[in-house]
C-alpha cells in the first residue's frame, strides 16, 4: 500500500483538527511526529496535500477529495470494530433494532411500547437507518432486526412483509389543495414540489409513478427523508409526497394529509440476516411483531 493506514490516520486528524498541533492532541502523539509523517506522506504519494500560509495548513483540492475516500475507510473500520464487539460482548437481554426513519415517528414506538409492557427487563438499542444502509447494518451484526418501509432485495437477507401502506400528499393547512378530499398527481405537478431524491428507492418509486401518469415534474427541493419534507411543508414552502407512516398520529401540526387518487402502494417489511442466530430477546421481539400483524 502506498498510502499506509497510519498515514491515513494522521492525514485525517490534521484535516479534522485544522492544524498539526490539534492532530497531535487528537492522536496523543508529539507534534514533531505528526509533522514528520505528514511530510513523508506528501513525498511518498507525490501529492501536495496542504499549503502552508501564515503558519496555517490550508488543504488543497486533492486533500479534500482524498478525505472523502479516507472517511470511507474509517466507516468500514468502525463497522468491523462494532462486529468484533458484538462477537465478544453481546449484552444479555438486549436487542439491536433499526428502522426506516419514517417508521420511527409512530409505528416503531408503539411496537416497542407493547413489547416492553410484556418484557420489561429487555434493553433495546433503537436507531434509524436509510434503506440503502440497512443491509450493512444487519450483515455487520450492528443490528439484529430491521423494519423497513420498503422491501429490500438482497440474497443475504430474509424479508418478511408485515403490512401494506401507501404514499400520501402532505399539504400546508392553508393551501388550496387542503380543501380537497383527494388530490391527483397532475394537481400536485403544478405546485412547488418537495420530493425524495431520485438517487434513493423512494425517489425512484415516485419518479416511476409520475412517468406512468405522464406528469413532468421538477422538484423545488429534494430530500432523503420524510421528516425533512414534512418540516418544509409545515413552513409553507410547498407540497410533498411521503409515506403514510411518516404523517400518522397527527405528529405534524400545520400539515394536512390527503390520499392520492392514483394509489402508490408500499409495504412495511421485517428484515434479518440469513446468517447466524438471533438472541432469545430478538426472537421474542420477532414473534411479538408477527403476532401484532398476523
Amino acid at each position: 500500500m502506498r498510502f499506509k493506514l497510519r498515514q491515513m490516520e494522521v492525514f485525517r486528524a490534521v484535516m479534522i483538527a485544522g492544524s498539526v498541533s490539534g492532530a497531535a492532541r487528537l492522536l496523543f502523539v508529539s507534534q514533531p511526529a505528526v509533522s514528520k509523517l505528514l511530510a513523508h506522506t506528501e513525498t511518498s504519494l507525490g501529492l501536495k496535500l496542504f499549503h502552508r500560509i501564515g503558519g496555517k495548513l490550508v488543504p488543497t483540492s486533492q486533500a479534500l477529495s482524498l478525505l472523502e475516500e479516507v472517511n470511507h475507510v474509517y466507516d468500514a473500520a468502525a463497522r468491523v470494530d462494532q462486529f468484533v464487539d458484538n462477537l465478544t460482548r453481546h449484552p444479555s437481554g438486549r436487542i439491536n433494532l433499526c428502522s426506516s426513519p419514517s417508521l420511527a415517528l409512530s409505528l416503531l414506538p408503539r411496537l416497542i411500547k407493547d413489547f416492553l409492557a410484556k418484557h420489561p427487563g429487555t434493553k433495546i438499542h433503537f436507531h434509524t437507518a436509510l434503506i440503502q444502509d440497512i443491509p450493512q447494518e444487519l450483515l455487520s451484526g450492528k443490528s439484529d432486526l430491521a423494519i423497513t418501509v420498503l422491501p429490500i432485495e438482497n440474497p443475504n437477507l430474509q424479508t418478511e412483509a408485515l403490512i401494506r401502506g401507501r404514499m400520501v400528499c402532505a399539504i400546508p393547512q392553508d393551501h388550496s389543495l387542503a380543501r380537497r378530499s383527494r388530490v391527483s398527481l397532475k394537481d400536485i405537478a403544478q405546485e412547488r414540489l418537495i420530493l425524495y431524491s431520485r438517487t434513493i428507492p423512494f425517489g425512484r418509486l415516485m419518479l416511476s409513478a409520475f412517468e406512468r401518469h405522464d406528469c413532468d415534474v421538477v422538484p423545488v427541493i429534494d430530500v432523503p427523508r420524510a421528516e425533512l419534507a414534512c418540516s418544509l411543508v409545515r413552513q409553507g414552502i410547498g407540497v410533498a409526497i411521503v409515506d403514510q407512516f411518516s404523517v400518522a398520529d397527527n405528529v405534524w401540526q400545520g400539515i394536512v394529509v390527503r390520499p392520492l387518487i392514483e394509489e402508490i402502494p408500499i409495504s412495511v417489511s421485517l428484515v434479518r440476516s440469513r446468517f447466524g442466530r438471533l438472541s432469545p430477546e430478538a426472537e421474542r421481539f420477532l414473534s411479538a411483531v408477527r403476532a401484532i400483524f398476523a
